[in-house]
């Protein structure tokens, strides 16, 4: 297995908690689908869009990114760890709550530090785990296809 591709990138757009647009050097604009998390929908008020809050809180003081490529989806996204510093934007959004991992796609040196940050928040009942019987990002998108 080769190592993961890392690129710095400067971040034009947060389309919601999970996916951002960024610009990189060589392609020019790219849409990025953060790496082995799953944040709540805009609909699914209010954690949906405190997530999407979240994300420019954290990035507002460096808008320069680095990504750590992981894999490209099934619409084209690059999906990628996106580091904001010393700061890992998909752990830091999982450990507060305002994301759930994505078990599915989750493996290798990722899982285990996943999987613990967002046993923190879930034991915390911060953000979207405070909800008491909170229904998960993936099966909400089921239920309410887009149109």
């Amino acid at each position: 297995m080769t190592a993961p591709l890392r690129q710095a990138v400067t971040l034009e757009h947060i389309k919601d908690g999970d996916t951002l647009v960024v610009r990189t050097a060589d392609q020019g604009e790219r849409v990025v689908r953060l790496y082995g998390i799953d944040c709540p929908e805009l609909a699914q008020e209010p954690f949906g869009h405190a997530a999407r809050v979240r994300v420019r809180e954290l990035v507002a003081p460096d808008a320069r990114l680095e990504l750590l490529e992981v894999d490209h989806d099934s619409h084209g996204r690059l999906v990628a760890e996106v580091w904001a510093g010393n700061r890992c934007l998909n752990t830091q959004l999982l450990r507060e709550g305002h994301a759930v991992a994505y078990r599915y796609h989750l493996h290798g040196e990722f899982k285990e530090r996943y999987l613990q940050a967002e046993a923190i928040a879930q034991a915390k009942k911060l953000q979207f785990w405070s909800q008491p019987d909170p229904e998960m990002p993936r099966d909400f998108r089921r239920r309410h296809p887009r149109r």
